[in-house]
């Protein structure tokens, strides 16, 4: 009984290491990712805010134009 309960201990230990690990390694490349594009993320808010109609045609195209321009 107790080599049995001794290699579930281990497992479990393990098995909750590498969960701790993969899980941490992939919010890292997540926050990686997006602080790595913010031109990607101001276009997005522009386009979900011209789709709920908060802006126009001009405007959105105005913006997106300033955006990739740089000015």
């Amino acid at each position: 009984m107790f080599p049995i309960t001794f290699g579930l201990f281990w497992l479990a230990v393990l098995g909750t290491a590498f969960y701790l690990i993969r899980r941490r390694m992939n919010t890292t490349a997540t926050a990686a990712k997006a602080a790595a594009d913010p031109l990607a993320k101001a276009q997005s808010v522009l386009a979900e805010r011209f789709a709920r109609g908060e802006i126009d045609e001009d405007e959105y195209l105005m913006r997106v134009s300033t955006l990739r321009n740089g000015t």
